[in-house]
């Protein structure tokens, strides 16, 4: 233990002598080391990838691309409206009170088959007020199999079924304008 010694008492008075406590500033030091050495650990380093020009070089030679065309299917209290971003769009209309899921699918085929057949993804736009489930069944619609008129799946050169998109993303800024 470590203590302060003030010496005797001069002139009456009394000598003080105090222990200071250590092990409390102790265990104070190993939680500050413990805690900064978890947080080194875990602290993780992002690479950001950059492609920089060269000086001097010059740029004519690229031709600039077309943004991709992208596939937007909107859920509306009415129905579904299926559209690209070039600004084509049909409706589905509701059955009743029940979305038309088969319909839904016959038009995605026929845009994977006939109109987009490289493309993988589509944007799913609910409206506010759309069911949850309504949402679920039409991401489900949209990452099924291509089947043909009897319901069996369409096979691929390598004996896979081919799927409609399977990258499905959710969005509720998606607009076909």
């Amino acid at each position: 233990m470590a203590s302060i010694d003030t010496g005797g008492g001069h002139g009456g008075k009394k000598g003080v002598n105090q222990e200071i406590p250590l092990i409390p500033f102790i265990d104070l030091l190993l939680c500050c080391v413990m805690f900064l050495l978890v947080s080194a650990v875990w602290n993780q380093f992002a690479r950001l990838e950059a492609n920089q020009q060269v000086p001097g070089q010059s740029q004519s030679d690229d031709v600039p691309e077309e943004p991709p065309q992208r596939l937007i299917l909107q859920i509306q209290q009415t129905g579904f409206v299926l559209g690209s971003s070039a600004g084509d769009s049909e409706t589905i209309d509701k059955l009743g009170d029940d979305y038309d899921f088969n319909e839904l699918r016959r038009r995605l085929q026929h845009q994977k088959l006939n109109v987009f057949p490289n493309k993988d993804d589509i944007v799913i736009a609910p409206e506010n007020g759309v069911l949850y489930k309504s949402v679920i069944a039409a991401m489900d619609v949209a990452k099924g199999h291509i089947v043909d008129d009897a319901g069996r799946p369409i096979l691929d050169a390598n004996k896979n079924e081919q799927v409609l998109f399977p990258k499905v993303s959710l969005s509720d800024a998606a607009t076909l304008q």
